[in-house]
């Protein structure tokens, strides 16, 4: 009985019913590779009769033989493992029918452990594709996409309440095609994700999953500086205030002043020693050009290639004095940037609203036009602290999530395995160390 109870706790197997004997466990193939079996017994007297419901009494229900069953088990080493399990049978002489012996272990008509499908499920939680699931569990991909879209039902959103503070942006999950997700920016929970971003579908689905008054009740919602979603908030939220994320603001300036770098640098690339030395000084060395200028060091000596023993505000100055639309836009650069950083926002209007240096190049141009055009929602940005930073952790998980799986055809089975990645979270069980047992027994004591 010792063995048959290792036998149990090794393969994790909590039914009593399920017996043990020695040599029980052998190598074989399945399917032409090779795997290992583990032959076991389920055997017990029935209460009743599972066909009629009479109750056992006066031997009703008797023993007729035994029926084998193959059963997919986690793998306890480097072959998958299967468990042929002999089921005892029974036969009921008051409704002369016969029926199996039940285990806990597997589901009925089903040959995949409970345990092998607990794995399933919590190996899909990671990023991981379905093919090297299914060979680390012993199934098949299509069945690995069966839990998943079986476990996904539990996580799916119920459209009760929205949030106080929401959050807006899309994701990229096929050629050409582009998805929308809202999340709960205060707690990152992802609250729904639908196909198609356009403002039809984003009214449909806010009309058709939550009432005026539940719409009414949305304080602010993040967006990018994407116009299509802020006319959908205007309609959808009449109370709700539109915020900027500043990280897009500070990435729309920066672009503008890197992209005037490259094209006066490629200006230098000439035949002449003395343009083709400020060539690679602007192209080496393009990072401090877009660096905070009060982060820039004024007191420390290093040795630059190109430069020799320089400050990194020496070497700057330098590279500035090499072109006037270059210097202008870098001064606008920090400008902006100064005020972006402190929430200084009648700076930043100021900025705005003066009339810009003939010097500045047509691409920071454009984006002072655009920040002049979304400068109420970018005061909001100043004024609440709420960003899109959680939405965009979780699109990168998302693209991993797509690249793993080399892309999905099927936009519900990507959207299942996004709300099992996000919501579902096994619980760790750490161990007790010693100072906490010790503490524990001094307590008790």
């Amino acid at each position: 009985m010792s063995i048959s109870n290792d036998i149990k706790n090794l393969l994790d197997i909590q039914d009593t019913n399920i017996t043990f004997e020695e040599n029980c466990v052998m190598n074989g193939t399945y399917k032409g590779n090779s795997c290992k079996y583990v032959d076991g017994k389920l055997t017990y007297i029935p209460t009743h009769c599972v066909r009629c419901g009479i109750k056992n009494e006066n031997e009703t229900i008797t023993k007729n033989g035994t029926q084998m069953s193959r059963i997919t088990l986690p793998i306890t080493g480097v072959l998958p493992t299967y468990l042929r399990l002999n089921k005892q049978r029974f036969v009921c002489k008051a409704c002369n029918k016969s029926f199996t012996a039940k285990t806990p272990i597997v589901k009925k008509n089903c040959f995949i452990s409970e345990n092998t499908i607990a794995q399933v499920v919590i190996k899909s939680a990671e990023a991981q594709p379905l093919l090297s699931i299914g060979r680390d569990c012993s199934v098949s991909p299509t069945t690995v996409q069966r839990v998943i879209t079986e476990v996904a039902k539990a996580y799916k959103p119920h459209h009760q309440a929205l949030p106080k503070h929401l959050s807006f942006d899309e994701f990229k999950y096929a050629k050409g095609q582009m998805a929308f997700e809202y999340i709960n920016v205060a707690t990152g929970d992802i609250l729904d994700i639908l196909e198609k971003r356009t403002s039809r579908a984003i009214k449909d689905h806010f009309i058709t999953n939550y009432c005026l008054k539940d719409r009414k009740q949305v304080e602010t919602v993040t967006i990018d500086m994407n116009a299509g979603y802020a006319n959908v908030i205007k309609e959808m939220f009449p109370q709700a205030e539109i915020i900027i994320d500043r990280f897009h603001l500070v990435q729309l300036i920066n672009r503008s002043m890197n992209k005037c770098r490259v094209r006066i640098m490629n200006t230098f690339n000439t035949s002449r020693g003395e343009d083709q030395k400020k060539y690679r000084r602007l192209k080496r060395y393009w990072k401090l050009l877009l660096k905070k200028e009060s982060e820039l060091s004024y007191t420390e000596y290093k040795n630059y290639d190109m430069f020799g023993q320089r400050l990194e505000v020496n070497i700057v100055d330098e590279m500035l004095d090499y072109d006037p639309e270059l210097k202008a836009n870098y001064t606008l650069y920090q400008e902006l940037l100064s005020a972006m950083t402190n929430r200084d926002f009648s700076t930043l209007e100021n900025i705005l609203e003066r009339r810009s240096s003939m010097l500045i190049s047509n691409y920071m141009k454009t984006s002072l036009k655009t920040l002049r055009k979304h400068l109420p929602y970018i005061k909001n940005s100043f004024i609440y602290p709420y960003n899109n930073g959680r939405i965009e952790g979780i699109n990168n998980k998302i693209k991993v999530l797509n690249r793993v799986a080399y892309g999905y055809r099927n936009f519900t089975n990507f959207k299942n395995r996004i709300l099992l990645h996000f919501k579902f979270k096994p619980v760790q069980i750490r161990p007790v160390t010693e100072t906490k047992q010790k503490e524990t027994h001094t307590k008790v004591a």
